[in-house]
C-alpha cells in the first residue's frame, strides 16, 4: 500500500468530513507502506548472501594449498555458476533483492576465481586486463535487469581497475577506460537517472584525472577538461547530463581557481610549469568558439558570467606579478560565486542558492586566511573567522528562506 497516495486520498475524505484527521493517521499506520518495508526486509537477504560468500571465499583461501589444481578449478566454477542459477531462481519468483544480490556474488566470485587460479599457476599479470574480464558478467546483468546494483559494481571495478593499475603499473588501461565510456556512459545514456548519471560524471572526472597523473601530462589540462565538461553541457539534449556536466565543470574550474590564487599569493615557485601552449591554447580557443557559439544558440538568457571561471588568468604571472594575478582570481572568485548567488535568488533555485552560499563562504575562508593568518593570534584567528562564517551563512540562509517561503516544486 502506497502511504503518499493514501494521503492524499484521506485529505477529501477530511474534507467531505468522512473521517477526522486524527481517523486518517491511524488508517495510514494501519497499512505500511510497501515499498519501505521491502526496502527493509531486502537488507537482511543481502547481507546473509555476502556473509556466506565470505565464509566460503575465506574457507577456500585457508585451504588453497591442499587443494588440488584441478580440483580448485571445479569447486570455484561450481560455486559461481550455484550463485547465478540461485540468483536467476529468486528473480523468475519475483524476489529482485535477493536474486540480485545472489548474481553480485556470483560477479565477484568470477573475479576472485580469476586471482586465486593465477596464484596457482603463477600467472603473471602486466595491466589491468584483470578488472576488463571481470566487468564483462557486471555489464552483462546490467543492461539484463537494469538494477543500480550491478551499475555500482560496474563503476568500481572500472574505476577501481583504474586506480589499481595505477598504482601497481604505473599505466592508464586504455581499454578499461572504453569499457567505462562504453557500458557506464551507454547505460545512462539509453536510461538517465539522476544517481547513476551523477556517479558516470564523477566516474569520467575521475579518470580524467588519473590520465593526467599517470601520463605526466601538466595539471593544468585537467582545468581545460572540466572547461570541456561544462560546454558539453550546453551542447547535450539530456537534461541530467546539462545538469552533472555543468555543475561537475564549474566545480572543476573553481577548484582551479582556488589553488591557483592560494599559490599566486603564498609562494609563486620559479619553476611553475605551463601547459605547451602549442596544443593547449588551441584546445582552449576550439572549447572557448564551442561555448560562445553555443550562447549565441541559446539565446540572451544565458549567463556569461560563467565563463569567467575558465578564462586562463594564469598566463597573466608570465608578464606581470604572480601575486597580483592570484589577488585577480579572489576577486573573479567573489564576483562568480555572487553572480551564483544572484542567479539563484532570482530564479528562486534552491540547489544553485546552496552551491552558491558554498563557494561564496569558501572564498571568505580563504582571503579571511590569507589575510589575516601572518600577524593575527591564532587563538584571535579562529574564533573571529567562525564568527564571521556563522554571520555570512546566517545572512545567506535567511535570505534564501525569504526567496523560497512560497516552497513549490520548481524552486528545486
Amino acid at each position: 500500500m502506497n502511504q503518499k497516495w493514501m494521503r492524499h486520498e484521506g485529505r477529501k475524505w477530511v474534507e467531505e468530513k468522512i473521517i477526522t484527521p486524527d481517523q486518517l493517521e491511524l488508517i495510514v499506520a494501519r497499512y505500511p507502506d510497501l515499498k519501505e518495508a521491502k526496502k527493509s526486509t531486502g537488507i537482511l537477504p543481502v547481507l546473509a548472501s555476502i556473509l556466506i560468500a565470505i565464509g566460503i571465499l575465506s574457507f577456500i583461501a585457508s585451504n588453497w594449498s591442499d587443494i588440488p589444481p584441478l580440483a580448485r578449478l571445479g569447486l570455484l566454477i561450481l560455486i559461481m555458476i550455484s550463485f547465478y542459477v540461485a540468483g536467476d531462481k529468486h528473480l523468475k519468483k519475483g524476489n529482485e533483492t535477493l536474486g540480485t544480490s545472489l548474481n553480485l556474488l556470483g560477479i565477484v566470485t568470477f573475479g576472485a576465481s580469476i586471482i586465486l587460479l593465477g596464484q596457482t599457476f603463477h600467472l603473471t599479470a602486466t595491466d589491468a586486463r584483470l578488472f576488463v574480464f571481470w566487468s564483462l558478467p557486471a555489464l552483462f546483468y546490467l543492461f539484463r535487469d537494469r538494477h543500480k546494483l550491478y551499475f555500482f559494481l560496474l563503476a568500481v571495478l572500472t574505476i577501481g581497475g583504474q586506480l589499481y593499475s595505477m598504482g601497481e603499473y604505473d599505466t592508464f588501461s586504455y581499454f578499461l577506460f572504453t569499457v567505462f565510456l562504453i557500458s557506464i556512459g551507454g547505460f545512462v545514456y539509453l536510461y538517465p537517472r539522476a544517481l547513476e548519471t551523477w556517479l558516470f560524471t564523477i566516474g569520467l572526472s575521475i579518470q580524467a584525472f588519473l590520465l593526467v597523473i599517470i601520463e605526466d601530462l601538466n595539471l593544468l589540462w585537467f582545468f581545460l577538461f572540466g572547461f570541456a565538461l561544462y560546454t558539453a553541457s550546453m551542447w547535450i539534449n539530456k537534461s541530467l547530463f546539462k545538469q552533472s556536466f555543468k555543475r561537475m565543470g564549474s566545480l572543476i574550474g573553481f577548484a582551479y581557481a582556488y589553488g591557483l590564487y592560494f599559490t599566486l599569493t603564498n609562494e609563486f615557485l620559479s619553476d611553475f610549469e605551463f601547459p605547451n601552449a602549442a596544443f593547449y591554447l588551441p584546445a582552449l580557443i576550439v572549447i572557448f568558439a564551442l561555448a560562445i557559439l553555443s550562447k549565441r544558440k541559446g539565446g540572451p538568457n544565458l549567463p556569461s558570467w560563467e565563463l569567467m571561471i575558465f578564462v586562463p588568468y594564469f598566463y597573466i604571472a608570465k608578464a606581470a606579478d604572480p601575486l597580483l594575478t592570484g589577488l585577480l582570481y579572489l576577486v573573479v572568485m567573489f564576483a562568480y560565486s555572487g553572480f551564483m548567488l544572484a542567479e539563484g535568488y532570482k530564479n528562486e533555485n534552491r540547489s544553485q542558492i546552496n552551491f552558491g552560499i558554498v563557494l561564496f563562504l569558501l572564498v571568505c575562508l580563504m582571503g579571511y586566511f590569507n589575510l589575516a593568518w601572518a600577524f593575527m593570534p591564532k587563538s584571535v584567528f579562529f574564533l573571529i573567522g567562525g564568527i564571521l562564517l556563522f554571520i555570512l551563512n546566517g545572512f545567506l540562509q535567511r535570505k534564501k528562506k525569504k526567496i523560497l517561503k512560497n516552497g513549490g516544486p520548481h524552486h528545486e
